[in-house]
């Protein structure tokens, strides 16, 4: 994923002449390197394990990626006095501490009174920047005119390519200012 188009390029590369999408493509795959993932739209489908306080009908539980965009499905194998079923139920069962919380409180509905609380959850949603942080595309105009002044960014001090595990030659590149724009920019 780059993260900046070609029209962006004269307004965040202004001062570097000839800033070419080919930059901005080793400017993005840095950033994604530097922060350990994509940030990107994704798609996660986790099991989450809840954690039932004793006389509360209050359980808890934590999905992992953030920044949240939508729940899709909220599913749960649930006991009933008929045996076990596969219930899903609605996202609004799931009710997050705030908009940018990893941690919810799951509330059973009234409409699956007859049925225990479940163990566990399969949480299918998506996570990511829909829109990318203004930090990010002004990241990535540095990189790119740092990658187009300093003539690319082959000079490797050691690469390992089982684990991705890349050190570049010249810290020019990634400058300590990148860095700061970068570490305000929350994903995971």
């Amino acid at each position: 994923m780059t993260y900046l188009t070609e029209a962006e390029i004269p307004l965040y590369c202004g001062l570097a002449a000839d800033v070419s999408m080919t930059q901005v493509e080793a400017a993005s795959a840095l950033i994604e390197a530097y922060k350990g993932m994509t940030l990107g739209v994704r798609e996660h489908t986790e099991r989450v394990n809840l954690r039932h306080k004793r006389r509360d009908t209050e359980t808890r539980g934590k999905l992992l990626h953030f920044p949240r965009i939508e729940i899709e499905t909220v599913v749960a194998r649930t006991r009933t006095p008929f045996g076990v079923t596969q219930t899903t139920f609605d996202a609004g069962c799931l009710e997050f501490d705030s908009p940018a919380s990893v941690y919810f409180s799951f509330f059973m509905p009234a409409s699956a009174m007859f049925r225990e609380r479940p163990a566990s959850l399969i949480v299918t949603y998506k996570s990511g920047y829909e829109v990318i942080p203004e930090a990010v595309k002004r990241a990535c105009g540095i990189l790119a005119c740092n990658i187009k002044q300093m003539g690319g960014v082959l000079r490797w001090k050691s690469r390992d390519d089982y684990d991705i595990k890349v050190t570049l030659g010249n810290d020019g590149v990634m400058t300590e200012e990148v860095k700061q724009m970068l570490d305000g920019v929350d994903v995971r």
